[in-house]
């Protein structure tokens, strides 16, 4: 009987047509993961022969695979994948080079699903799939994965012969197999030693960011894990690689990230002292000793998907780049990363995660490893594999402008850090990649530049990373690779290379804009999210703000420290710990709408002048309660109230924000909560680095006040009926805290008052140096729906401020007719910087715009 007569139940007539280049994102269209596994099935159980048709359903099975297969839509999707794949790579043979990874990577996935799903022979999907697979294995006498023999033995409940039994983790004998020149085992390593593109291929030093008292501790088994944590462990006379802290994965996360292995390499170059290269040498074995490669997919622990390619793209190659040609880095460790590098590939190969930075950083792991296998007959296929992946996940993960699809400037850095890693390894072979792929790495390396603080660090916007980056030596590499002067200056701090031919930046696609008046470290700066919800990490935190000027961070968003369910890691992710507006104790309420994963509502305007930027954005998507732990459900949210915010940044000086909160008209009155986080004074290298500092709250202004630094005031332009509160470091619930380098206290300042909608709250927001004390006044002139109107006067300023919404039309106010979208009217010069201006006249004069 033919063993595939059983799978007949679940194809689909497959039609003329081949596989697309790239999956489809609509998880119902014909080629989707399930579908294209389907017709698959229905190409083998019409018996379609080996050759062009089946070999491209192969490829196309073994590139797209991720997490959302196994979707309540389409539970069985990933199941009969790797039945179709395993199948094809069987029936395929010797007749194409790649079947190997077809059948292995199929058994694999046909695995893990019967895993999952406990090897229940009521299961009727599973039972027949594997038995199909195992039958048609038998048949033919070849390899079958370990795992489906031993499925098959708990499924029909009786013992089988192991002898053809294989597994995804090559062993020494197996290697030369895979080798376009076989050698003996014992001569692979001193072959691979050899090869001088693999200095080539390491980090420069300037990227490798030693810390030496770090690396000594490691001599000891006390390792730093650094994974949205910043913990220390210490470990006995052998590491845990499985440990798991306080029921938290991040702390095995940064355990098998082995980021204090690479710091090993870099503490052995800058000293040269051989006991760093021994214990990296020491902790290689140790790891791969205690972690074999598993026959299916391991949710958590070292070989996580996403572990599985950091190690590959980042680690492998600097530690051997740095550490390769000394002593302890004999022939035997060479060939075991060979080794370790194809069980990677195998295993990378085999599974995904979700199409997020996890699938970029995969890809770019086996990426990175076959260009750096060249000995293996399958290198340039996994090296196919990665890139088709790649420009799978990239055609969306990237928006046009370049920023990466999870709005944060910490997880943009991750995936692209993988990616011009790939490019490297590919310069270092002197290997070209596809021209999208290189222009699309360039693109998205322009953050780093026009984002970054005039302090040289990246804002914080949704969740990143506990330790402050700072971008510069990204730019400078970046600068080789792409031949970018303004790259160049950035990362050298202005030392070499071009300034960039603009200051203020705007990401059109993303959303996100930057404010500045000058390029340099004594430049004001304000960073605005007009973005959408994103595809992960998020916060919410739409219309935040953060503010920078006279040399440090003024407003900042406080970040997150830990992804354990606590309750600061709660509120770093509300919108309770941003610069925000909240609605009768209500948060913003993003995280129940998928639409908003990619686009938001609204509409975002953005114009930048040599005197002046405006920036104004609106959140329309709903305000919910946000209670700890369940945040609240989908039914809660509230789609009456919308707020819209302006900022105008007259430069250099200060800033105008203007909130308009709408919602149901009447007399009901609504509490509005207008949040702002004073940045903690921040001392790198002291006992306490952040350091909340002191602030004065009235009604009329909050003024931080330390000695010494600079500071800021924030003029409420309409005082009456205003409660203004300062909080740090508070708990049940959680209010004033900071997630940089750990979790402090520091200032969650708001004003608040009770009024009918709409309603407005507007301020200036005037930065100090250090020094200063002197502040403008400030004077309501209108305030209605249409129109916001007021006058700032003090030493050396008296603006005049319009800001008009849509339909307005000319609006007089204090002697000025306005016909435009917003005007700051400067006397006594009357230099007009105004918005969209149609016409301005001032005592009855016309003045030119």
């Amino acid at each position: 009987m033919n063993p595939l007569q059983s799978l007949r139940p679940y194809i689909v007539e497959p039609g003329p047509e081949l596989p697309p280049e790239l999956l489809p994102w609509n998880s119902a269209a014909p080629w989707s993961i399930d579908n294209a596994a389907r017709r698959a099935l229905g190409l083998l159980l019409a018996g379609d022969q080996p050759g062009p048709r089946l070999y491209a359903y192969a490829d196309y099975l073994t590139c797209f695979i991720t997490a959302a297969d196994r979707s309540q839509a389409t539970p069985d999707a990933l199941l009969l994948n790797g039945t179709a794949l395993a199948l094809i790579g069987y029936l395929t043979g010797e007749k194409h080079p790649e079947a190997e990874i077809w059948r292995l990577s199929g058994c694999a996935r046909l695995a893990t699903s019967a895993h999952e799903r406990r090897a229940a022979m009521e299961d009727r999907v599973v039972a027949d799939c594997v038995l199909a697979v195992c039958q048609v294995a038998e048949a033919l006498d070849a390899p079958l994965l370990a795992d489906l023999i031993s499925l098959r033995e708990r499924m029909w409940g009786r013992l089988l012969d192991h002898s053809r039994a294989e597994r995804i983790q090559v062993s020494e004998a197996e290697y030369a197999a895979h080798m376009i020149k076989p050698v003996a085992p014992e001569k692979l390593g001193a072959r691979l030693r050899a090869r001088a593109w693999q200095v080539t291929a390491r980090d420069p030093q300037y990227l490798m960011e030693l810390d030496l008292p770090e690396a000594e501790e490691t001599l000891h088994n006390l390792l730093t894990i650094r994974a949205h944590m910043l913990v220390k462990h210490q470990f006995g006379s052998e590491i845990d690689w499985h440990l798991r802290l306080f029921n938290d994965i991040e702390s095995n996360v940064g355990i098998n990230g082995i980021r204090f292995i690479r710091n090993l390499a870099v503490a052995y170059q800058q000293t040269g002292q051989e006991k760093f290269a021994v214990k990296a040498a020491q902790l290689l074995w140790s790891w791969y000793r205690s972690n074999p490669v598993p026959n299916h997919k391991e949710i958590l622990g070292p070989w996580r998907t996403l572990e599985t390619g950091t190690r590959q793209w980042r680690v492998w190659v600097d530690v051997l780049g740095y550490l390769g040609q000394t002593e302890p880095f004999d022939d035997a460790l060479h060939a075991m990363m060979a080794r370790s590098r194809l069980d990677h590939m195998r295993y990378a190969t085999a599974f995904t995660s979700w199409p997020n930075n996890w699938y970029q950083v995969e890809a770019s792991g086996i990426a990175v490893s076959a260009i750096n296998s060249p000995e293996l007959k399958q290198a340039d296929a996994y090296l196919r594999i990665a890139l088709r992946r790649l420009q799978w996940i990239n055609s969306f993960a990237y928006y046009d402008d370049g920023f990466q699809f999870e709005l944060s400037h910490g997880y943009h850095m991750f995936p692209t850090n993988a990616i011009i890693a790939v490019v490297q390894a590919a310069r270092a072979r002197k290997l070209s990649l596809p021209a999208d792929f290189v222009s699309l790495a360039e693109k998205a390396h322009e953050m780093y530049l026009f984002a970054a603080q005039p302090d040289h660090w990246l804002p914080t916007f949704n969740d990143c990373n506990a330790i402050p980056t700072d971008p510069a030596p990204t730019l400078r590499f970046a600068a080789e690779v792409f031949d970018r002067d303004d790259f160049l200056w950035g990362g050298t701090y202005g030392q070499e290379g071009q300034a960039p031919n603009h200051t203020s930046h705007a990401w059109t696609s993303a959303k996100y804009y930057a404010m500045r008046d000058r390029w340099g470290e004594s430049g004001q700066y304000l960073f605005f999210d007009g973005a959408a919800w994103g595809a992960s990490h998020q916060h919410e935190d739409k219309l935040n703000f953060i503010l920078y000027s006279h040399g440090r961070l003024l407003i900042g968003d406080p970040n997150i420290y830990s992804y354990s369910l606590t309750e600061l890691t709660h509120y770093f992710k509300s919108s309770r710990s941003h610069n925000l507006i909240m609605i009768d104790g209500l948060g913003q309420a993003r995280r129940f709408d998928p639409q908003t994963m990619l686009v938001t509502e609204g509409r975002n305007e953005w114009v930048t002048q040599p005197g002046f930027d405006f920036v104004s954005s609106e959140y329309l998507e709903g305000y919910a309660p946000d209670p700890f732990p369940g945040r609240g459900d989908a039914g809660q949210v509230d789609k009456r109230f919308s707020q819209r915010r302006s900022i105008f940044y007259v430069k250099p000086g200060y800033w105008i924000l203007s909130d308009l909160v709408q919602g149901p008209p009447g007399n009901d009155l609504h509490q509005l909560e207008q949040l702002f986080h004073l940045a903690p004074l921040f001392r790198p290298g002291a006992a306490i680095p952040l350091e909340a500092g002191e602030v004065a709250v009235a009604p009329e202004a909050v003024v931080s006040r330390n000695a010494g630094a600079a500071n800021i005031a924030i003029l409420p332009i309409d005082s009456t009926g205003l409660q203004a509160r300062a909080q740090k470091g508070e708990t049940s619930p959680a209010v004033g805290w900071y997630g940089v380098l750990g979790e402090f206290p520091a200032w969650d300042v708001t004003l608040e008052r009770s009024t009918a909608l709409p309603a407005r709250m507007d301020a200036v927001l005037f930065p100090l140096a250090a020094g200063e004390s002197a502040l403008p006044t400030v004077q309501r002139l209108r305030s209605d729906a249409h129109v916001t109107a007021f006058r700032i006067q003090g030493a050396g300023v008296d603006d005049l401020f319009i800001l008009c919404e849509e339909g307005s039309g000319p609006v007089s106010v204090a002697g000025v007719t306005f016909h435009g979208r917003a005007l700051l009217l400067r006397r006594p010069t009357l230099q007009a910087l105004a918005v969209d201006a149609k016409a301005l006249t001032v005592d009855g004069e016309t003045v030119a715009l």
